[in-house]
């Protein structure tokens, strides 16, 4: 499979196999986020995870991010010692909300996407059936949904129930009917950090050493992020 460099918002050819896809606000990145990555990635035996800052995140439009330069920036710094995982700037560009299933339209001129894997939490897939075009995702991609324990209930109910066409294997994927794409379900041990969280923590003066890369907690402490 040929694949575009990430790093150079896709100018560029290498060789490669499975990708995860991984995008969020990443607001700042923290050990959590990377250890979905890893997850995923160890799990399906990937050969990279590409993570893909938001623009602007649609449910997040009133509500002050910290700029698209600076995120891309802490997520580099995160990266630096795993060439696995790789930075992504296809929103870069980006005007308006971003939406997953435009973001996939944009990665496919330079991606195999059906050898991808787009990551999503189980909280998240259970808000699934509002984002835009929903279904038309599995037409570009595979989708893997993160449990955070060994409860097969809520990734299950959102499949009956939008996805009824599909069948489970003995392998646990799911496909069949006319979606291009399978979801799997990846379970991990519970990693409790939230950007939100790191955000107060900063704000009232608190460690955050030890839930973020060292290169992380060094750009939130010179830029005086969150501090406000």
């Amino acid at each position: 499979m040929t694949v575009r460099s990430a790093n150079d918002g896709l100018a560029g050819v290498v060789k490669m196999g499975g990708t995860g896809l991984l995008g969020g606000t990443f607001d700042p990145i923290h050990h959590g986020h990377l250890a979905v990555a890893r997850a995923v990635r160890d799990q399906l035996a990937l050969d990279r995870v590409l993570l893909i800052p938001a623009s602007r995140p649609p449910h997040k439009l009133h509500i002050p991010i910290t700029p698209f330069a600076l995120r891309s920036e802490m997520i580099r710094a995160a990266l630096v010692d795993d060439p696995t995982l790789t930075l992504s700037l296809i929103e870069q560009e980006t005007n308006g909300p971003s939406y997953s299933i435009d973001t996939l339209e944009r990665l496919a001129s330079g991606i195999d996407l059906f050898s991808s894997y787009f990551i999503i939490g189980a909280d998240a897939f259970a808000d699934f059936p509002s984002w835009k075009r929903f279904r038309d995702i599995l037409a570009f991609t595979n989708l893997v949904v993160v449990n955070r324990d060994e409860a097969m209930g809520q990734p299950q109910s959102v499949i009956d129930r939008y996805f009824p066409e599909l069948r489970r294997d003995s392998a646990g994927i799911w496909s069949g009917g006319s979606c291009p794409g399978v979801i799997r379900v990846v379970t991990m041990p519970q990693v409790d950090i939230s950007s939100t969280s790191l955000r107060e923590m900063v704000r009232c003066g608190d460690d955050i050493s030890s839930l973020v890369p060292d290169g992380v907690a060094v750009i939130i402490a010179r830029s005086g992020l969150y501090k406000a």
